[in-house]
This record gives C-alpha cells, sequence and structure tokens, in this order.
C-alpha cells in the first residue's frame, strides 16, 4: 500500500488560493460544488519528518504490530484470566443493561479518534490521503478485534457489540475524513476518573467555525463554539446507589480546536500536533452546558453541564 511522497500530496490539504482548479475534486462545500472552498483546513494538518518517510515501510509494519501488543496486553495483564474463552452478550444502550449503554457510546467515540489517529500516523509516513484513511479505518477495526479477543479470556467476554461500535467509530472517521469535513463535524471521548460512566459525557460535535470558513463569514466569537449532541449515563454500577439516567442531550460547548488554532497553536508542528490530540478529542468537564433528557424517567434535566450535576 505504497503511497505518495509528502511532495506529492501536499497539496490535498494545503490548497492554494489563487486557483479554483484545485478544488474541482473537493468535497462538500456550502458553496457549492463549482465554487472553490475557503482557505484550507487546519484540522487535516501533521507535522513532517524525513526520518519516518524514510523509513516508511518500517514504520507502517511495527505500528500494527504495536497496537495489537498493547491492547492485548491490557486485557491479559491487567485482568484475570483464570477461564477460558467466552462471549458476554451485553446488550446495547437499554435501560437495564449494565451501563446504559455509556460503555457503547465509548467504544464509538474512541475508535473515532483512534482511526483518524491512525490516519494521521500514515499520512506522517508519506502514504497518500486515501491511502491513509484506509490504514486508519482497517487498523482501528483491527485494534478493536484484538481488544475483543483478549477480553473474552477475562471476566469482560468478548463483546460483538463492542466490536460493533468499534467499526461504526471507525467508519465514521474514515467517512468524514473522505469527504473532508473534519472542519465541520466531529465526536470527542470523555473518560474521567472512576471505574463507572457516571461522569463521562460523549459528544458528536457540529463546528460552526467550518461552516463561517465555507460560507466566507466572520462569525467572531461564535467561532470557538460548538453545537453538541451527548449520550451520558448517571447511576450504573455506583455505590451508594443513586437514581439511573440514561441521558440525551443538546449542548453548546467551546471548540478548543478552533481556539488553539487561533492562538497560534497549529497541528503542524509536534508540540502543537501533541496539544491538538488532547484539546480536539476531548470533552473536557465544564466546558459546555446544555439540556439532557432521560430516556428512564421521560423528563428533561438541566441547563447543566453533564458531567456532575
Amino acid at each position: 500500500m505504497c503511497g505518495l511522497r509528502a511532495s506529492e500530496d501536499a497539496s490535498v490539504y494545503h490548497l492554494p488560493l489563487d486557483d479554483s482548479r484545485d478544488y474541482a475534486g473537493a468535497a462538500f462545500s456550502l458553496q457549492g460544488t463549482d465554487g472553490p472552498l475557503r482557505g484550507v483546513q487546519p484540522e487535516a494538518e501533521i507535522p513532517r519528518w524525513e526520518f519516518l518517510e524514510r523509513h516508511r515501510l518500517l514504520f507502517s509494519t511495527l505500528i500494527p504490530v504495536a497496537g495489537l501488543v498493547l491492547v492485548t496486553a491490557n486485557s491479559l495483564i491487567g485482568y484475570d484470566t483464570d477461564h477460558g474463552f467466552r462471549i458476554h452478550h451485553e446488550g446495547w444502550f437499554g435501560q437495564h443493561t449494565t451501563n446504559g449503554g455509556a460503555d457503547k457510546a465509548s467504544h464509538l467515540t474512541d475508535y473515532y479518534v483512534l482511526s483518524q489517529l491512525y490516519e494521521d500516523v500514515y499520512r506522517m509516513l508519506g502514504h497518500s490521503e486515501k491511502a491513509a484513511i484506509l490504514w486508519g479505518w482497517g487498523l482501528a477495526i483491527a485494534t478493536g478485534l484484538g481488544n475483543e479477543v483478549s477480553d473474552g479470556f477475562t471476566r469482560h467476554g468478548f463483546s460483538w457489540e463492542d466490536l460493533a461500535m468499534d467499526a461504526a467509530g471507525a467508519t465514521v472517521a474514515s467517512v468524514v475524513s473522505l469527504t473532508r469535513t473534519r472542519d465541520l463535524v466531529g465526536m470527542r471521548v470523555s473518560h474521567l476518573p472512576g471505574s463507572t460512566y457516571t461522569h463521562d459525557v460523549y459528544s458528536a460535535d457540529f463546528k460552526f467555525s467550518g461552516l463561517g470558513q465555507r460560507l466566507g463569514v466572520n462569525l467572531g466569537p461564535l467561532r470557538w463554539l460548538l453545537f453538541s449532541v451527548t449520550y451520558g449515563t448517571k447511576g450504573y454500577r455506583v455505590k451508594p446507589p443513586i437514581e439511573e439516567q440514561r441521558q440525551i442531550g443538546l449542548e453548546i460547548g467551546l471548540n478548543l480546536q478552533t481556539i488553539l488554532n487561533d492562538v497560534g497553536v497549529k497541528r503542524s508542528t509536534w508540540w502543537g500536533y501533541g496539544l491538538h490530540l488532547v484539546a480536539d478529542n476531548v470533552r473536557f468537564p465544564f466546558t459546555a452546558v446544555g439540556m439532557r433528557y432521560d430516556l428512564n424517567k421521560r423528563k428533561w434535566h438541566g441547563p447543566d453541564t453533564g458531567n456532575y450535576d
């Protein structure tokens, strides 16, 4: 799966503004298919290192091996393995599932982020855009499969439902990359310390900054905001017990990705990419406010931040 050299595919993400012909094959644009996409998408920028590109074959081989070793070790070393392989039918988002579906939302968003991370890494290695997207999608699913197979030898058991959500997250990430809409939509993970999901909120986001850029409109401070659809649960496996809730939310939050870009922290540098890796993909507590509908009691909560309310 050899891709183009960095110099050959750089124009995919850094398109010149003075020649609309370069945009002829561009993805969805609110300006119409005949007009140029305004500006570039900083969400797709990556740092470059000639050493990585020079040893592309070596790293392209080592990365999937390392990923599978890490997820396997996490299961087999971190949990009791004194019993044979078993399959655990966990269910999906039902009220009476173990975590109320928060674990499924976690798998969806985790593997969305992982797929795009793998994609970025393979672009850093010099692979073409499409090859990197395919690598990202395939390796995310392979990692999810490896994780579930190793979980099959622990108390958790192999979960087809978890694997399906892994595949769904990876697929959504690949579609977003193929359509070049990272500037418009995304997902963020939420893993706060603790043994349950009761303080976590997982989000699918719409980015106002991307809309303003595509329309050529200056949105002012609105560019620093996101509109999100969220999912979270309360009370599942919590001691002492509290009321169990499955919350679907609508919220407005801070777009840390755009804020970093506006203060000069770019993904095209190694340190900047590291900061963006966290800020772009993690939903931090108290950075959003919204209303949430409890599917268990059929009532609204909020406005609140969702994490500890």
